[in-house]
């Protein structure tokens, strides 16, 4: 699976990399600590694309910035989507 870096976030000394996968509308998002760990990874799919959800992604890197528990897996998928 081929992944592109398309975009970084930043609150603090934390990022959230965006990556876009081979698949077209397929997303990561790599939520990182200061010293470059990794915290969080999440898939981000559906009809919506990264810049669509920017405020959740900017939400969750807030909440782990301000001491919030990573989650084993996260999914963005499309609030239409069901699972």
């Amino acid at each position: 699976m081929e992944e592109e870096l398309v975009a970084t976030f930043t609150i603090a000394d934390m990022k959230a990399d965006v990556y876009s996968l081979s698949i077209p509308g397929e997303f990561k998002i790599v939520y990182r600590a200061h010293d470059g760990r990794i915290l969080e990874e999440s898939p981000l799919t559906g009809i919506s694309s990264y810049k669509q959800r920017e405020p959740e992604i900017m939400a969750r890197l807030k909440q782990l910035s301000e001491g919030a528990n990573p989650a084993t897996m996260r999914s963005l998928g499309d609030p239409g989507d069901e699972y």
